[in-house]
């Protein structure tokens, strides 16, 4: 199952100056948070102010910590300006960031309600309760408060990019799509928007469209390595791994500690026929990434290729062998069998059950390949190269074995 790896949550990373003014004195500018401290730190200390202008150097400084990644301090300065100033809006806002930077969506979520109960008609109040939501895992409610935001601001394209998200994250991609493209219509530079429409596109199995908009978002953001990672994955679906290959060498220079191209690098070069090169991406991915489940399935399928011994055992010291994928890594280490595996794939989330049942026919397709058994590995190939999501490269690795195989896909 290919994995993105991508950063954690970067839905606040929008918002990181939302709390800011446009004041030019240091203590309010979001461009220097280090002079932003110390001159606020001296008008606090200064005992001249009191109120909500006294409140307003306390938000400043909080403003200014958060830019810093210090969301404890951060916190700390806006429970101050709360405190002298409890209808500060944007103290709550400031205050509810820091905690979802922090994980803490609960609290959060609370500071986002107060702002939405002061000002009901502040769709960035919406917007942001609707990205703690998103954090925990509540889609549902994540949409409604992106929709009313975007009722109370048909303007601002943030809003439909994270709502693009949601509709992503519960398999709605011609939503997304639809979100994706109301926020490029709006902003024809937007990033996240062109970037977010070629997952969504790949996702749903349009892989011309998808490298299209990778491709368009490269000349926009030329340093970002996981750009050049989406696009390699659906030149690997294609079965053009030279392609992939040219863009997972691309994510690597960009950013040479990037575990996720090293193994998909590795996987395509395997699938071209490069299976030494391949060996030494899927190490290197490792080193990494050394808890990848995957990076470790594949470091084995690679190594008993190459007639070399497993190592799985000993990577899987390093894995959380009580979730998920760790009945395929079993597998591989001959504890348990294909039927198991198959059961332990049951998941009350369908999105998540067709996932793990990807996985199982296709590494269990791999293992029978590895024994000689054709047929079997041919029936399982064809289910995974059917029934994966079209965003995992298993779909088509499956297409690939199959034409190795000698059998038409």
């Amino acid at each position: 199952m290919t994995t993105d790896w991508r950063f954690g949550s970067a839905v606040f990373a929008a918002l990181v100056f939302l709390s800011c003014s446009a004041a030019a004195d240091p203590c309010d500018s979001p461009k220097d948070p280090a002079a932003a401290i110390v001159d606020c730190t001296q008008r606090i200390n200064a005992g001249k102010s009191t109120g909500r202008n006294l409140a307003a150097y306390y938000n400043h400084r909080g403003d200014a910590y958060r830019q810093q990644g210090d969301n404890d301090r951060a916190v700390a300065d806006y429970n101050e300006a709360i405190r002298l100033d409890p209808r500060n809006e944007l103290a709550l806002l400031g205050r509810g960031i820091a905690f979802s930077d922090k994980g803490d969506n609960d609290r959060a979520i609370a500071d986002f309600s107060e702002l939405i109960r002061l000002d009901p008609k502040f769709a960035r109040g919406f917007l942001t309760r609707g990205m703690a939501f998103s954090d925990k895992g509540d889609t549902d409610r994540a949409i409604a408060d992106f929709s009313e935001a975007i009722r109370l601001g048909p303007k601002d394209a943030t809003v439909f990019v994270a709502r693009g998200g949601s509709f992503s994250a519960k398999g709605e991609f011609e939503r997304a799509i639809a979100d994706y493209s109301e926020a490029i219509r709006i902003n024809p530079r937007d990033v996240a928007a062109i970037k977010g429409r070629a997952d969504a596109y790949r996702a749903k199995g349009d892989p011309d469209r998808a490298i299209a908009d990778y491709s368009e978002v490269m000349p926009l953001d030329p340093k970002d390595a996981y750009t050049f990672v989406g696009r390699g994955h659906v030149f690997s679906y294609k079965g053009d791994f030279e392609r992939a290959i040219a863009d997972y060498t691309e994510a690597i220079r960009l950013n040479p500690k990037f575990a996720l191209a090293y193994f998909s690098r590795g996987r395509s070069y395997l699938f071209a026929g490069s299976v030494e090169k391949a060996l030494a991406d899927l190490d290197q991915a490792s080193t990494y990434a050394p808890k990848e489940a995957y990076v470790a399935l594949w470091g084995d399928i690679v190594r008993r290729r190459s007639n070399l011994p497993s190592r799985l055992e000993q990577a899987s010291s390093t894995i959380d062998m009580t979730v998920w994928p760790a009945p395929v890594v079993k597998l591989f280490m001959d504890q348990t069998t294909p039927e198991t595996v198959l059961a332990a794939a049951e998941n009350s989330d369908a999105t998540r059950k067709k996932g793990r049942l990807c996985a199982a026919n296709f590494y269990s397709a791999e293992l029978s390949l590895m024994k000689g058994l054709k047929d079997e590995a041919t029936r399982l190939f064809r289910l995974a190269a059917s029934d994966c999501p079209y965003r995992f490269n298993e779909r088509g690795e499956a297409n690939a074995e199959l034409k190795a195989l000698g059998v038409v896909p």
